[in-house]
């Protein structure tokens, strides 16, 4: 008589962490590009990874 109301266990193709794995390096790769787009638009994308770029956006917003 207690049969769960039809309830059956379904188990992930792809386990939990290995998505949450899968988001964030998603993530974290889009954020690298979107960076290099953006800073693309107006100078070369590949000097968003120089320090030098970073220490004058600081020096700009009136960071340290």
């Amino acid at each position: 008589m207690a049969d769960y109301l039809g309830t059956e266990i379904v188990h992930r193709k792809v386990p939990l962490l290995f998505t949450i794995l899968i988001v964030l390096a998603l993530a974290g790769l889009l954020f690298i590009v979107g960076m290099m787009l953006g800073y693309g638009v107006l100078h070369s994308p590949l000097d968003v990874f120089k320090p030098s770029t970073w220490t004058h956006v600081f020096e700009l917003t009136g960071g340290k």
